[in-house]
């Protein structure tokens, strides 16, 4: 038994943090959800006030360039 954990504790270290890891993962999956939906929603603003904007601009040069004609 003592040369099987020996020949084996780093199998058996890795599995046993793996586990431990992977409890821990799963107690914030719903908080890092959570955020990324957020961040998302605020990405999605962002692109779609810079779209606004880069419309009003078009829209106002061309009216400056057939005011100037």
């Amino acid at each position: 038994m003592k040369t099987f954990i020996q020949k084996h504790a780093l199998k058996i270290g890795a599995s046993v943090s793996a586990v431990v890891a992977s409890g821990v993962a799963n107690a914030t999956v719903e908080e890092s959800l959570n955020a990324a939906v957020s961040s998302g929603q605020s990405n999605y603003s962002i692109v779609v006030i810079g779209l606004i904007g880069l419309a009003a601009i078009g829209f106002g040069l061309r009216a400056i360039m057939g005011a100037m004609r």
